[in-house]
Formats: structure tokens, sequence, C-alpha cells
């Protein structure tokens, strides 16, 4: 009896705290629900193809009053504006203008210019969707020093430079508000599984998206203050066109750990993020899936809790999903071995003919 009394305690200590520690969500919304203010101006980096359509497409599901796509290619942004647009007719939405900007986010001028044009001319956005990235895979020394270089420029900078440049404007705009009610916005990154786990074959690309973890965490820390939510999404396998062009490249061994892993619609990823980045406390980790969920559990660290039933989760089943961890690794393990024999024999094979 006594050891469950200490064990009521103990938990009811854990709760008490999480009740303080709990971000509050969006403070000074006024009576207009948080979703409808969020929707107002949302823009999507990437946003040609792959997810970013996708949550441009959900987004206009929505009625999000104004979406902007940022993206390189201008005649993929003129054939996705195309296609939204006939989105919007074919649901009856008239509420929705869509702009495109033709702009590679590397460009550290070019983008601070799209970003005053677009603050100026419309409004700094209640969302920033910072999804522009790509990937690419290959064993350590098969990989060019100039990709890992070009990986990081792409995936970790270009979200640097977009939200550098975007950033001031929300928040000159919150704080030149008459009526000292910041408006509620989220800035998103687009992370990946592989930015939670090194995966074989992915040394360059878990790098950037691992980077982007550790801007988001401390990112956060600073705008704790300015009604200004951070979220780290870590997408699985997707069916976009770029994951299908870097599927042709993988190793053996990477395709076999990324098959484990599951293969998701890119709309059912834009829905979620979509939804987690208007909620009224919007999360710090978007995961997806049982595996995403154990993943975001065992590398949570010292991110910080938006809910008390996942703080619950790292706080007593860490232990227990490290455990089940193991045996994900000793797979991985048992493909790297298989792959190789499998490979040796090949290499045998040709030597004897």
């Amino acid at each position: 009896m006594t050891v469950i009394c200490y064990i009521t305690g103990f938990i009811a200590l854990v709760l008490t705290v999480l009740t303080f520690l709990l971000p509050r969500g969006f403070q000074n919304v006024g009576p207009t629900k948080v979703h409808t203010k969020l929707l107002n101006h949302v823009i999507v980096t990437g946003g040609s193809s792959g997810i970013g359509l996708s949550v441009a497409e959900e987004l206009v599901k929505r009625h999000c009053k104004t979406v902007t796509l940022l993206a390189r290619n201008v005649a993929k942004l003129d054939e996705a504006k195309k296609k939204l647009k006939s989105l919007a007719e074919e649901i009856g939405n008239t509420d929705t203008t869509i702009q495109a900007y033709s702009v590679d986010v590397i460009d550290v001028e070019a983008t601070k210019k799209a970003a005053l044009d677009i603050c100026e001319h419309v409004s700094p956005p209640n969302i920033l969707f910072n999804i522009a990235g790509l990937a690419s895979s290959g064993t350590f020394l098969d990989t060019d020093p100039k990709e890992f270089e070009r990986l990081m420029q792409i995936n970790y900078q270009g979200t640097v430079n977009v939200t550098h440049a975007f950033l001031p404007h929300m928040l000159s705009d919150n704080n030149s508000n008459d009526t000292k009610q910041k408006a509620p916005r989220t800035i998103v990154f687009t992370s990946s599984a592989a930015g939670q786990v090194g995966i074989y074959g992915y040394t360059a690309y878990s790098a950037s998206k691992y980077a982007l973890r550790g801007l988001a965490e401390a990112l956060q820390m600073e705008m704790l203050r300015e009604n200004i939510f951070i979220q780290v999404v870590t997408p699985p396998d997707t069916d976009t066109p770029g994951y299908k062009l870097d599927r042709d490249e993988m190793p053996e061994e990477t395709k076999l750990m990324c098959d484990s892993a599951g293969f998701f619609k890119p709309e059912d990823i834009a829905r979620k993020m979509v939804s987690s980045a208007t909620q009224h406390r919007p999360v710090f980790n978007v995961y997806f899936g049982l595996e995403g969920w154990m993943l975001a559990t065992l590398s949570s660290g010292m991110s910080p809790v938006h809910s008390i039933l996942d703080a619950l989760c790292q706080i007593f089943l860490m232990g227990l999903l490290r455990f089940i961890s193991l045996f994900f690794l000793m797979d991985f393990r048992r493909i790297i071995y298989r792959v190789g024999s499998q490979k040796e024999e090949v290499s045998e094979e040709k030597k004897t003919t």
C-alpha cells in the first residue's frame, strides 16, 4: 500500500509540474477562432510539387485567404498555380487568392527581396511552411564532398534564409499592432525521419535534416514571448517525384531499411501538417505513424513538450522504447551484412568468369 501511495504521489507531482511547464497556446487571439486567423496568409516554400504542393492543396480546401508559393522552377510554379485554381473552382472556393514567386532559397538577397515584396503587398505570413528541400543517397565514400555542401545549403541554409527573411516582418507586424494583440503565427521546419536516426546511405541527407532540429529548438525559445510557435515535421518516405528519383540511386541497404518504415501519401502528410500548424497549441514535434511516434519519443531530448500525454510517454516509456529500438538496429545490421555478402558473391562470380 505504501508503494502505491508513493507511485501515486510521484505521478501527481509530475502532472503538476507539467501543467506549469506546458505552453498555454496562442495568446490574445480575440474572439475569432485561432485556425481562422492562421489561415489568413500562408507561405509554402517548395510549393510547386511534392509535399509542398499537397500542403497548398490542403490550404485551398480549407479556404485559406491567401496562399503564396515559393519555388525555383517558373514552369512548375505556373502549373501548380493552375492546379490550385482548378481545385478551388471544383470545390466552389471563391475565397482563396493564389500567388507564386520564383526564388532560389539559397540566394539570400533574392529571398529577402521576395519577402519584402510579399509582406508589403499582402501581409506577413501567419504560417510559414519551410518545405523546399531534396534528398540524395549513397555511401559516404561514394558521395562527393560537394554533395554534402549542396544538401546543407538547400535543406538547412535555405530554411534559415527564408525564415530569416520573413521573421522580421512577422515580428514588426505584431509589435506595431494597435490592439496589442499579437497575431498567432506558426513557423514549420520540414525535417525527416532520417533527421531522427542515421540511416545507411544518408550521411549527407541525414546531417542536413538533423541540423534543422537544433535550429528549431533554439528558435522556439527566442519566440516564446512573441506568440510564434515553431514546429519540426518529420515525415517518413513519401510518394513524391523527388523520392522516386532518389529511389533509383539508393544503395540496396538503404532501400531495404526504408521499406521497413512504410510509405505515405503526400496528401496524408499535408493534412496533418496543416492541422498541426493551426492548432490552438501547435506541438513542436509532428510525426507520422507508430514508428514516427517511437522515434519522436526516443529523440525528444530537451525539446519542448506541448502535451501531457507525450511528456508522460517520454518519462515512463523511454527505457522500453530504447529496448524495442535495439531490435530495429539488429534488423538493420542483418540487412547490411546480408547485402554485403551478396555483393561479395557477385564480385567473386565476375572474377571467375
